[in-house]
């Protein structure tokens, strides 16, 4: 993905990465924090496994993607509901 490139449906959050005693990497999502307690907020962990975290950082330009776990805890319900 391209810097200056735009995805639909971006909303604002932080991000706050952590690693653990094995050298695993993770990212904390939350999505929609501003002005709300965080246990409403909706949440996203992306999880890397210690090499994979490793290939991720040691990439120059484009290259393949790397493995990892995400979870996922929704709390808002979208702003609106399509019509079946």
């Amino acid at each position: 993905m391209h810097q200056n490139s735009t995805i639909p449906g971006v909303v604002d959050g932080t991000i706050a990465p952590s690693v653990d005693a094995d050298g695993n990497v993770s990212f904390h999502i939350v999505i929609r924090d501003i002005g709300r307690p965080s246990e409403e907020a909706d949440y996203v962990e992306v999880v890397l496994t210690h090499q994979d975290a490793e290939a991720l950082f040691s990439m120059t330009g484009e290259a393949a993607p790397v493995p990892c776990s995400v979870g996922v805890r929704l709390n808002s319900a979208p702003s609106y509901v399509p019509s079946l």
